[in-house]
């Protein structure tokens, strides 16, 4: 274990929270998320997406990690509920995934042609119907979004209090978390790389696609591509391939990447319900693409 980088993680780490949360507290407090989005407001909130959530949205297009600063922020003035606060941050990895998508699909199709870009819609559209899930689970309860109240200089004497507070609970589960993840996760994957690569279910090519999926997409794809080009491997397999390696590791990749960043910017209760509500969608999701990219392989 390289203690040296689990320590600069963790620097980066605190240095990421602490720097969202000023920059969400400075979105919110100065109603810039209203003066930017008042036009845009009526429409937007037919889909329960208010100022605050719409400006975190737009910011998440950057970063994912700067728009849930936004909300964090939102709910720690008590402008917007837990509920809201949940659902609104689960929302903000569609734009941040959508603009990497691009770079995503031109890879694909360069390395594996077309299962490459077979592979590349697939994890689009399952990433599109996580947002349409969570938009409509937003829209179907309570969303509150209350404009921002002015403040006094007591106000903002208590609201640095508060945020001194908030960063003395949040933090160190936000540490315990990336630990974790820097501990269990190279562990977990090794071993899952492991089994793919013993399994009998599938041929031998395609197991390493799968396996290779945990390095790096694009070793996979590489890899798919030349297996494809010697006949090794069917489009369809090779697609099924990429497929299954990027939805076993998909769950080791949320862990490793929000965990820590969750329970930084977030009170536990909350954290824990949108760490829960990630994997157990992302692996449905997963589990449904694999049996219609299966599909092919039956006939």
């Amino acid at each position: 274990m390289d203690w040296t980088q689990l320590l600069r993680g963790e620097l980066r780490l605190t240095a990421d929270i602490f720097a969202g949360f000023l920059i969400g507290a400075l979105i919110i407090r100065t109603g810039l998320a209203d003066k930017a989005l008042r036009r845009a407001l009526p429409r937007l909130k037919r889909w329960g997406i208010g100022a605050t959530l719409g400006a975190a949205l737009t910011v998440s297009v950057g970063s994912s990690k700067a728009g849930a600063a936004v909300v964090a922020s939102a709910l720690d003035s008590g402008r917007i509920s837990p509920r809201t606060a949940k659902w609104g941050t689960l929302l903000l990895a569609f734009p941040a995934y959508a603009r990497r998508w691009v770079a995503t699909m031109i890879l694909s199709c360069s390395l594996a042609g077309r299962a490459g870009a077979f592979f590349a819609l697939t994890l689009l559209f399952r990433s599109a119907a996580k947002f349409a899930l969570e938009l409509f689970i937003l829209n179907r309860g309570e969303h509150d979004d209350r404009p921002q109240e002015g403040s006094a200089a007591a106000g903002r004497g208590e609201s640095a209090r508060n945020f001194g507070f908030k960063l003395l609970k949040t933090l160190p589960l936000a540490w315990f978390f990336y630990a974790l993840a820097v501990f269990a996760v190279p562990w977990a994957e090794k071993y899952l790389q492991l089994w793919l690569r013993g399994s009998v279910f599938f041929p031998l090519p395609a197991m390493a696609v799968a396996a290779t999926s945990f390095a790096h997409v694009s070793a996979a794809l590489a890899l798919a591509g030349g297996s494809l080009a010697a006949g090794e491997l069917s489009t369809a397999q090779a697609v099924f391939a990429l497929l299954f390696g990027n939805s076993l590791s998909l769950i080791t990749r949320l862990v490793r990447t929000n965990a820590g960043y969750y329970f930084g910017f977030f009170p536990r209760a909350v954290a824990q319900s949108m760490l829960l509500w990630n994997i157990a969608a992302s692996a449905a999701l997963g589990l449904l693409t694999l049996a219609l990219a299966a599909l092919p392989l039956c006939f």
